[in-house]
């Protein structure tokens, strides 16, 4: 259970990494 925690919260983290990108690219231009 939480090796699977783990990888939900690293794929959360992942996915809001993202979004600040996304954000940061869009705010730049």
């Amino acid at each position: 259970i939480s090796q699977l925690d783990m990888q939900l919260k690293n794929g959360k983290i992942e996915s809001y990494r993202a979004k600040v990108r996304v954000s940061f690219k869009y705010e730049g231009t």
